[in-house]
């Protein structure tokens, strides 16, 4: 059974209001990527969809507690094209996540595969949980 969250929703219709806002601008257009975030016994898991982006124009910066992805997808208009509709994502993105002290940014590792970037982010040794050994006193 799923829980309803109707603060879920309303931070989609946020991004989704966003997203279309951002694609009606004609000049310097920029959007924002659908983005999924898992957590497991590992650590962090996100997977940022990215169709037509080049690998090459993905930069992805880790600085204190601030993951930063950024990417470009240019639109190109073949010479002598009339333009009737555009509904593809084009120009340019930065979007920030605050990762908290419980992962370790250092160990970020980054694949890009099907137009999707994935990067892992592992919990940090001393969020691990570990095992205490209990001596006896005789």
């Amino acid at each position: 059974m799923v829980r309803f969250d109707p603060f879920r929703e309303i931070e989609e219709l946020q991004e989704q209001l966003i997203r279309s806002l951002q694609a009606s601008r004609n000049d310097n257009r920029t959007f924002a990527p659908l983005v999924d975030v898992l957590e497991d016994a590992q650590g962090l898991h996100f997977a940022v969809y990215l169709p037509g982006v080049d690998p090459k124009k993905v930069d992805v910066q880790a600085e204190n507690n601030t993951l930063t992805i950024k990417a470009e997808r240019p639109f190109e208009k073949p010479e002598n094209a009339t333009q009737y509709r555009l509904e593809g994502t084009y120009g340019t993105f930065i979007r920030s996540f605050t990762i908290p002290n419980t992962y370790d940014l250092s160990k970020v590792s980054a694949n890009f595969k099907h137009g999707v970037l994935y990067l892992d982010i592992p919990k940090a040794e001393a969020a691990q949980p570990r095992k205490i050994e209990v001596r006896v006193n005789a």
